[in-house]
């Protein structure tokens, strides 16, 4: 049964390990993607209503299957300035920092990212209420991992144990990337009940090398072997419509294209207003999402909901994704919870470049 079990998690580490190169090079992607916005697309930093935006997310998934769950995290800062002289006046500036660690357990592989980030909001309208955005974000990163939760076949001792040494030749267990990121965002408040917004991004320019082994060729060994993490091409769209006094809906579009995997969601969120008010307010949502399979053909992925509590500036998210696939045949656990914070400081404007959540 140790044997069993030890051969198992094996199954699991070899899966994480070499996921990137087997999904070409897929990475992080949060089910509450507004509330992570500076990773979303970087044209979205500083688009907002308000001085300053402090932004937290939480997601963790695959539970049942691991000894311990995949958990990713994401915190961000950004800064807007309002520029009001000469011909910029009416525009907006924005700047910002965020910091990203994803950890796949049981080997503790992780991936820590740190990113600056900068937009430009050029507003298109006297009474600022329609903008177009671009952004751009540097982002220096380190991948590494822990070899003394690996087991190899050849440390069984053909009783019960895998407790002796390996032979196998492990490469250095961490190194450092670079990476850009560019985005553009087009947001127009049409009214204060109608508000509509779309924008896309181009993510992992730079194809930076994600192996732990350097090429069979490089005799310096300074070299990683190819397996670029590749370009991830994001497209978002989405409104806000005011349908009643007590209830705005929110649809929502995000589609994913990286390598030869595709993503695409599909879903809203009906924010209810019980005291005429956006000063307290829930939100409720829900999301299809579609992948495209190793065999190139589409198939169902996920079924997402929301719940979401408003007070002020401050909100609160939380959310989970039912695994609709039966990936490796278990029947629970397979699913990712999430939860978010977002709070907006000197919150001004409801026109705002970008989508509150």
């Amino acid at each position: 049964m140790l044997v069993k079990l030890n051969i198992l998690r094996l199954f699991y580490i070899l899966l994480l390990c070499f996921s990137s190169g087997l999904l070409s090079g897929q990475d992080l992607q949060f089910s509450q993607y507004y509330s992570a916005p500076l990773q979303l697309n970087p044209a979205l930093t500083g688009g907002f209503g308000a001085k300053y935006r402090v932004s937290a997310i939480y997601r963790d998934q695959w539970r049942a299957p691991l000894d311990k769950s995949i958990a990713s995290f994401g915190a961000a800062l950004d800064l807007r300035f309002e520029i009001n002289s000469g011909a910029f006046s009416g525009d907006a500036a924005g700047v910002g920092l965020q910091f990203i660690t994803d950890q796949a357990s049981p080997v503790d592989l992780s991936t820590n990212m740190i990113a600056v980030s900068g937009g430009f909001h050029k507003s298109l309208a006297r009474n600022q209420r329609k903008y177009i955005s671009a952004g751009a974000q540097i982002i220096t990163g380190q991948r590494n991992i822990l070899y003394e939760n690996l087991v190899f076949q050849d440390q069984f001792d053909g009783v019960s144990s895998f407790s002796g040494a390996t032979g196998e030749d492990l490469p250095s267990n961490n190194f450092g990337f670079s990476d850009l990121a560019v985005g553009l965002n087009f947001v127009n408040a049409v009214t204060t009940n109608t508000q509509y917004f779309v924008g896309a991004s181009l993510q992992h320019v730079l194809e930076p090398q994600v192996s732990f082994y350097k090429k069979d060729t490089d005799e310096s060994q300074h070299d990683k072997s190819d397996s670029p993490l590749k370009r991830k091409y994001t497209l978002h769209a989405g409104s806000t419509l005011r349908s009643s006094d007590n209830l705005r809906i929110s649809p929502r579009l995000l589609f994913v294209n990286q390598g030869e995997s595709m993503r695409a969601l599909v879903g809203s969120v009906f924010i209810i207003e019980p005291n005429h008010t956006d000063a307290f307010n829930f939100h409720m949502g829900a999301w299809l999402a579609g992948v495209r399979d190793f065999e190139g053909g589409p198939k169902l992925d996920d079924l997402g909901a929301l719940i979401g509590l408003g007070i002020g500036e401050l909100f609160i998210g939380m959310s989970y994704d039912l695994n609709l696939r039966d990936v490796v045949k278990y029947t629970s656990g397979q699913g990712a919870f999430e939860l978010s914070i977002s709070y907006w400081g000197n919150y001004e404007d409801e026109g705002g470049a970008c989508p509150t959540f």
